[in-house]
């Protein structure tokens, strides 16, 4: 009995162990059939008398530096490429092999289409731990191609409404030897053409991504019209760090300037440093706001915002040297008739009279002076802060609103 059961269990696993066998055997035959095919030529597209249909596909994992300075951003992501080779089609033995992964390399020994990036400046693979790139065959011949890149992308930036400005950076594709006539691209038709990573997408440094569009960038060219596929990724920048850096402060600093209104005249010292450091403070502030943009020749919304604020310290600083001035000059003489001397000599007591009379006037003369100094500072008390709260009315609605119809525009607007 016990060996009867020994060679029912021998019996039993060598049938497996052949059937692995001939599974492997049948695999390899596959692979070696389809690497040694006769007449088969890399450098010929798939086929010669009717345009290869190219789908493009982008997953985007992440986003990296978005660079005003150099107008560039860098992005990582995958490219799929999905076309139909009839001369790879094969029969499959098993259902299990209607889709083969083809092993490292082969992408060398088939041909593959010539797709380049119009708009990279720098791009690389992925080979930690393996090299990241797939190649699967279908028995009918459909090849997908996949491959993980980061690559830095030049983004035209229009910053009119910098920090309030919503960006599009492309992502451009196009073949470089093959005109339309020999091969086109068409986006991914099973699933989403291109896809971002939700998690990714929300952490950005300073932008959020609000949506993406797809269009046609063909061109004609001097040898013929090549395919060209582009992809929009609209980033509206984040005012958080703007309020806090730029606009929070120069709010404050601008408010302090008014603080001379309060000051009383004769103080000098006090509203001169006060007027002396709003300026100062603005124009150091102006300065490091723009450091990191480009030195274009259009005007900002930071520009506009950093050049009024420091046109109202300045004008603060200007109103203390027009109220100092008031407030010693005396006011217009008016003409009258001179009194007709007595001939009779007056007593000395009418003469002391007389020196009481000039000192009196002359002190009615700078109260009168002070007086219209101090109306001066109670006007601009009030101009002052009203015409600040309109300019920011005018401001805000201005670049905030026209931002906000942009995000709506972008997040509705994506064809294919």
């Amino acid at each position: 009995m016990d060996l009867a059961f020994g060679v029912a269990c021998f019996i039993h696993i060598f049938f497996i162990l052949f059937q692995m066998a001939e599974l492997k055997t049948k695999s390899k035959s596959i692979q070696e059939t389809l690497l040694n095919l006769k007449n088969y030529h890399k450098q010929d597209p798939p086929s010669a008398d009717s345009t290869t249909i190219v789908q493009l596909g982008i997953r985007v994992n992440s986003f990296y530096s978005i660079s005003e300075g150099t107008m560039d951003y860098m992005v990582s992501f995958y490219l799929r490429q999905k076309w139909n080779d009839p001369r790879l089609a094969y029969k499959s033995p098993s259902p299990r092999y209607d889709v083969i992964k083809l092993g490292h390399g082969t992408w060398t020994q088939i041909w593959l289409p010539d797709t380049f990036f119009r708009n990279e400046k720098k791009a690389n693979f992925h080979d930690v731990t393996v090299e990241n790139r797939m190649l699967r065959l279908n028995c009918n011949g459909t090849v997908w191609y996949v491959m993980k890149i980061s690559a830095t992308f030049s983004c035209p930036m229009l910053l009119q409404n910098y920090p309030l400005d919503t960006q599009e950076c492309p992502i451009t594709i196009e073949s470089f030897g093959y005109t339309s006539d020999t091969m086109s691209f068409s986006w991914w038709q099973e699933e989403q053409d291109v896809a971002v990573d939700p998690g990714q997408a929300k952490q950005l440094p300073q932008f959020t991504l609000i949506g993406h569009r797809t269009k046609d960038c063909s061109q004609n060219y001097t040898a013929g019209t090549f395919p060209c596929k582009e992809v929009l990724f609209f980033l509206r920048r984040d005012i958080g760090f703007f309020l806090i850096q730029v606009y929070v402060p120069s709010i404050l600093i601008v408010i302090l300037s008014w603080v001379s209104f309060w000051i009383n005249i004769e103080s000098s010292p006090a509203r001169v440093s006060i007027g002396l450091l709003t300026v100062l403070t603005t124009t150091t502030m102006s300065a490091g706001a723009r450091a990191s943009l480009p030195r274009v020749s259009y005007i900002k919304a930071i520009d506009v915002w950093m050049i009024i604020c420091l046109i109202f310290v300045f004008t603060s600083l200007i109103e203390y040297a027009i109220v100092n001035v008031m407030s010693r000059k005396p006011p217009p003489k008016k003409k009258a008739t001179p009194p007709a001397v007595p001939a009779v000599p007056q007593p000395e007591v009418e003469k002391k009279d007389l020196c009481k009379c000039i000192k009196d006037s002359k002190k009615s003369t700078e109260t009168d002076g002070k007086k219209r100094a101090q109306n001066i500072d109670k006007l601009s008390r009030q101009c002052f802060p009203l015409a600040f709260i309109l300019f920011n009315i005018i401001y805000w609605t201005a670049y905030a609103i026209p931002a906000q119809w942009a995000h709506s525009s972008a997040t509705e607007e994506k064809t294919t």
